[in-house]
């Protein structure tokens, strides 16, 4: 029998480019889930917050702040940390009242 659905892991190696991550320190990269963005165009949120903004350290710590409801996208609150965030998105942090635009560049 075979798989069902879409793939739910990804290395960090094949991510798309226009992700500012090391490829040759870990292996693992969060998968975006489906959403408004297409798969290239897309950064999940974990990432955004972890490796771009450094709001947290690990993705652990990235998904309490998620879970706890302290992050808008684009004025709604999301509570999953693999949210596909893309061009133009308004990123809002309730805790420290900072608000960001996403305009990703390779």
């Amino acid at each position: 029998m075979g798989k069902k659905g879409a793939k739910k892991h990804m290395k960090r190696k094949p991510a798309p480019k226009l992700w500012p991550i090391p490829r040759k320190e870990f292996v693992w990269a969060v998968r975006p889930s489906p959403g408004p963005h297409s798969f290239e165009n897309c950064l999940p949120l974990c990432l955004v917050l972890r490796d771009i903004l450094g709001f947290a350290e690990t993705r652990r710590e990235a998904k309490k702040i998620v879970a706890a409801e302290k992050v808008l996208v684009d004025g709604k609150v999301r509570r999953a940390d693999d949210f596909p965030v893309g061009l133009m998105d308004v990123i809002h942090i309730r805790e420290v009242e900072k608000t960001y635009r996403v305009l990703p560049s390779p």
